[in-house]
């Protein structure tokens, strides 16, 4: 018996999509009749709605614009600055139309006198006083007037729109007079505080000036001095110099010196060796050179001896005692004269750095005493430089600010001063601004179209039928294993979908079935299945058929492969493959009437058949029983590919048993007509069974559907016939 490789029970997790999808070329064929349909009522409905606006509610639109200016950078320019910074353009022209239907401009727009010529203003006043209420046509107004911005322009303005068209100038006008008068004033008023703000500050740059000239006069006479020099080209900053120069050569030998006094020190103390030069001096002492001729005679002795005697003779033996005596007096001798030079060397290190530290502390009194003066020096200077400096300073301040307030009265009486300026007048509108034929007419086209088709597309997002595969894979968990066409989709006029890779193996139909089995064969053979049960959601889904094309779709493959007949309540595989259903089966097998091998048929078109079984023998509760798992088990080590069929989920309980026993189970729904309510449902109850579920079978799909598919279907007939041609 083959080993069953382990596998993870139920569809993978995934998340549930927000919304189904929608194929809008499919929606837009099956309702494309509609379309124009909707267009012409829509285009009646605008041209009658253009002529009922044209009577009651006509209006009339007219506007004034405004320019942003750039102003005067000078006083004394010739003509206003270049402006090329469009977004101080936007803000200026943001602010200004916000001022403009600021209430109190409004209200004295609307107390205008000339207002009363407007039928307008009439709704406004009380029929029995003829009091204006002011405050109610203020609101209207606020709310009915537009301020426009032009992009690209310096220009803003103010649109209002009324039912009269000889109200429009007159109120526009009310409104630009207002806010042309409120302009001005904060023009006015602005210039005015800028004018007693620099007059203010002139008066403080004055008394400040005033009281520095009184203190410069008081430092020049408390110091007695009229003039102060350089303290950078002075006589002290040049013996300062001079004595720094010496401060650094007198510490540069005394550092000198204390460190030969140390390297002295160290090899007295014996922690650092005499130097090569230290011995040579001690050599060229007198009481060495006389040692050193006198070991040279007794080395010239010992030679002799050795040439006339032998090594081991005792005058030999006694002259190398001489000679090794000889050496080790004078390597005795010379240490005791590189100590006594070093001793020498130390006491007069020591006479030399005393003398260099009193040479430093003089110098650096004198040094101090330089210092004290040039800082004394120096303060002076930088005290009357900078009372200087700030004199000079007020004195340009004072003169800006004259400068500043002649520049400000002159700019004060220029017109072109003003940041604003009205470009265009109020004339009195010629043409409806509404309603207009040319935008009603489409308009309604347009609604009616839009509602046509946002009906349809409600209509189709309501509903839960699966007609695609893009349906299917709304379903949390569900993948589509393959879409077979209605047959009425195949040019080549099956009249039967059962065994059509038997009866007409180059039709669409028979085409659909292999490229499915196709992909669900691949997924068996990743896994290492050979059982399969292909079930329904819901009766007449097409489950026998499309088990009965697979079967033979696998033989053709080179696949083993039978088909086991579950559904014993309408079985239909044995007529299917023109066999009695009243034969022995599968059910008689269970009832320990018959062997495996004796109820299974072989057919003609190359599969093995095993139908349902004796008729009393037909006991579902069999189905999920230790011996129908044995029965699995003989079947796998017979054929490659076992399919079953089994009865449809949602009026039996059937296949979950069945599920419990085989590889792997896929799904037949039928387009049009299952829910994908019903279709999650199954697919929840089958993801607590051993089974992997690879996919879900679209079956009898329109061509329509998805759009795509009849191309496809075109291009499998066109390649079919072009292989017949050749």
């Amino acid at each position: 018996m083959a080993a069953q490789p382990q596998r993870q029970s139920g569809p993978p997790q995934r998340s549930m999509p927000k919304g189904r999808a929608i194929d809008p070329v499919r929606v837009l064929r099956r309702y494309w009749k509609g379309i124009p349909v909707w267009g012409i009522v829509g285009a009646i409905v605008g041209a009658g709605a253009f002529f009922l606006f044209s009577r009651i509610y006509p209006l009339y639109t007219g506007d004034i614009m405004f320019e942003v200016r750039p102003g005067l950078g000078e006083a004394t320019e010739i003509g206003t600055m270049e402006t090329t910074n469009d977004k101080m353009i936007e803000r200026v022209a943001a602010t200004q139309t916000f001022l403009i239907k600021d209430r109190a401009i409004l209200t004295e727009a609307v107390s205008n006198r000339n207002m009363r010529e407007t039928t307008w203003i009439q709704q406004f006043v009380e029929p029995a006083t003829q009091v204006l209420l002011v405050d109610l046509a203020v609101d209207e107004l606020e709310e009915e007037l537009a301020t426009p911005i032009q992009r690209g322009t310096n220009l803003y303005g103010i649109r209002w729109s009324g039912h009269v068209p000889s109200d429009v100038p007159i109120i526009l006008n009310a409104v630009a007079d207002a806010y042309m008068r409120r302009t001005e004033s904060l023009d006015d008023e602005s210039f005015r505080s800028n004018a007693d703000l620099f007059e203010e500050e002139g008066r403080r740059i004055k008394l400040a000036l005033r009281d520095l000239n009184d203190e410069l006069q008081g430092f020049i006479q408390a110091k007695g001095i009229t003039t102060l020099d350089d303290s950078r080209f002075s006589a002290a900053m040049y013996e300062l110099q001079k004595l720094t120069e010496q401060l650094t050569v007198t510490k540069a030998g005394l550092t000198a010196t204390q460190q030969d006094y140390l390297r002295v020190a160290a090899k007295l103390d014996g922690t650092l060796e005499p130097t090569m030069e230290d011995r040579l001096l001690a050599e060229r002492d007198p009481i060495i050179l006389r040692q050193q001729q006198s070991l040279e005679a007794l080395e010239s002795q010992l030679r002799a001896l050795r040439d006339r005697l032998e090594p081991t003779h005792p005058q030999v033996r006694d002259m190398e005692i001489s000679v090794r005596a000889t050496k080790d007096q004078i390597e005795s001798k010379i240490d005791s004269i590189i100590e006594r030079n070093l001793n020498a060397q130390l006491r007069e290190l020591i006479t030399t750095r005393d003398q260099l530290a009193v040479s430093l502390e003089r110098t650096e009194s004198d040094i101090e005493n330089k210092d004290a003066e040039l800082r004394e020096l120096a303060s002076n200077q930088s005290v009357f430089e900078h009372l200087e400096s700030s004199r000079k300073q007020l004195e340009l301040q004072r003169d800006e600010n004259t400068r500043l307030i002649s520049s400000l009265r002159l700019m004060q009486m220029r017109a072109d001063a003003s940041r604003v300026r009205q470009a265009t007048p109020a004339l009195e509108p010629r043409q409806k601004s509404f309603p207009k034929i040319e935008i009603m007419l489409p308009a309604g086209i347009f609604l009616g179209v839009a509602a046509y088709l946002g009906i349809v597309f409600l209509r189709e997002m309501t509903d839960q039928k699966i007609r695609s595969a893009s349906d299917v894979l709304i379903i949390p968990g569900a993948k589509v294993a393959g879409v077979l066409p209605d047959i009425h989709e195949d040019p080549a006029g099956l009249e039967t979908p059962e065994l059509a890779l038997v009866h007409s193996s180059e039709g669409v139909f028979a085409e659909s079935c292999r490229q499915a089995w196709t992909g669900i064969a691949r997924s068996m053979q990743q896994s290492a299945h050979q059982s399969l049960l292909v079930l329904a959601a819901a009766p007449e889904a097409g489950t026998t058929t499309i088990i009965g094309n697979f079967a033979c779709a696998a033989q053709t493959a080179g696949s083993r492969t039978v088909v086991l007949d579950c559904n014993f309540r309408r079985p239909h595989v044995a007529g299917m493959f023109e066999i009695d259903d009243g034969n022995f089966g599968i059910a008689d097998v269970l009832a320990d009437g018959k062997t495996l091998d004796e109820v299974i048929v072989h057919t003609d078109a190359g599969v093995d058949v095993i139908a349902a079984g004796s008729p009393a023998n037909r006991l579902s509760q069999r189905l999920g029983s230790e011996r129908m798992k044995s029965i699995f088990a003989q079947l796998r080590d017979k054929y490659d590919v076992i399919l079953i069929d089994a009865p449809p989920s949602i009026v039996a309980g059937d296949a979950v048993l069945i599920a419990n026993l085989v590889d792997s189970v896929s799904l037949v729904v039928h387009s049009d007509r299952d829910d994908r309510g019903l279709v999650a449902r199954v697919l929840r109850e089958l993801s607590d069974s051993r089974a992997e579920m690879l996919g879900v079978i679209v079956n009898a799909a329109v061509g329509t559907v998805g759009g795509y598919f009849r191309k496809n279907y075109l291009a499998m007939v066109s390649y079919a016939e072009q292989d017949e041609d050749e």
